[in-house]
């Protein structure tokens, strides 16, 4: 079966351009999450339940930003597998 090589060059750029917006704004986030936390290390108002707290929200939010990952590169899989037959 023939397919359509611009179908194919849309389909990667669309690709491409999800996972580096996705990379450049983990990017932005981990640069935050180190500030946070060496904001929280050094702040003795805060106390150990907040600091806890924040703490097992950024771990959260790694988590699932790594699924978000597997989601879109599971997303995009069928439509490599068609191009490539």
């Amino acid at each position: 079966m023939q397919t359509n090589p611009v179908a194919k060059q849309t389909l990667q750029f669309c690709h491409t351009a999800l996972t580096r917006t996705l990379d450049a704004s983990l990017a932005v986030q981990l640069q935050s999450q180190k500030t946070l936390e060496r904001l929280l290390e050094q702040s003795p108002v805060m106390p150990y339940e907040g600091r806890r707290a924040i703490t097992d929200w950024l771990e959260a939010l790694r988590q699932h930003t790594a699924a978000m990952k597997g989601v879109i590169d599971e997303g995009f899989r069928p439509f490599n597998l068609y191009f490539e037959e």
